[in-house]
């Protein structure tokens, strides 16, 4: 019956994406290695790519708590704590949650792991919060690498801003953003409002990197780069740098 269902979650963050060891395919083999072990059957898998651990704001996350609480997953299997989760707050109310409709949450990693022993939990809620520590150093250390290479002169890494380019490690200026670029500040200068200029570029034809329609959201982000744009300065965290080549209004 689809109330019986057994179910896989696997979540990796872009960050995660580019290492070893963290795919979506390894965490659903070792899913998989833990059902044949124990002798249960996958009947699906809800996967989130691209998701932060500290964000519940995922899609294929909040589709598997609906169908736990209507009655249609049965029992929940993760690789292991961190790739539901780098939350403690967020985990537990999970486990909390899922516990009182009747879902079991089975762990990969902790193959013995038995929901009803304190010992079990306490081990499980000891995790979490390594887990949870573990994401505040990784951004603590990205942030500061980030800050590091704005002091030389370099942008911080991440989506290069509206206007430019990556060519080989350098960022250069696109013409064809740098055109947009050009009309939507010239609109602006015409007190025309963001919603305004987002309907001005797309009745011409002007498409956004992605290919997609300009919205009065995507208007205020360049904007919002006029010292960029003006005199080169771009930031990141307290670290501030000027670049001339990157000025577009001259």
């Amino acid at each position: 019956m689809e109330k019986d269902r057994i179910v896989g979650y696997c979540r990796v963050s872009t960050l995660e994406q580019k290492k070893r060891g963290y795919g979506i395919d390894i965490q659903m083999r070792d899913i998989k290695n833990y059902a044949e072990v124990f002798r249960l059957a996958i009947d699906e898998f809800y996967v989130d790519e691209a998701k932060s651990g500290a964000s519940d704001d995922r899609r294929a996350l909040k589709r598997l708590i609906r169908d736990c609480k209507v009655g249609k997953v049965k029992a929940i299997v993760v690789a292991s704590l961190d790739r539901l989760s780098r939350d403690l707050r967020f985990t537990e109310n999970f486990f909390y949650d899922l516990q009182r409709v009747g879902v079991k949450i089975f762990i990969a990693d902790m193959p013995h792991y038995d929901g009803n022993n304190r010992r079990d939990v306490l081990i499980r809620q000891i995790k979490e919060a390594i887990a949870e520590e573990n994401r505040k150093e990784i951004i603590e250390r990205l942030k500061k690498g980030r800050e590091e290479r704005v002091r030389r002169g370099k942008f911080p890494g991440g989506t290069v801003p509206y206007g430019y380019v990556r060519n080989s490690k350098e960022i250069k200026k696109n013409p064809q953003e740098v055109e947009i670029v050009n009309v939507i500040f010239s609109l602006e200068a015409e007190a025309k409002s963001g919603q305004e200029i987002a309907n001005c570029l797309n009745e011409r034809g002007y498409k956004r990197r992605n290919g997609t329609l300009w919205t009065q959201r995507q208007v205020y982000a360049v904007l919002s780069r006029s010292e960029l744009y003006n005199k080169g300065i771009f930031k990141y965290g307290e670290a501030i740098a000027v670049d001339p080549d990157l000025i577009i209004f001259r």
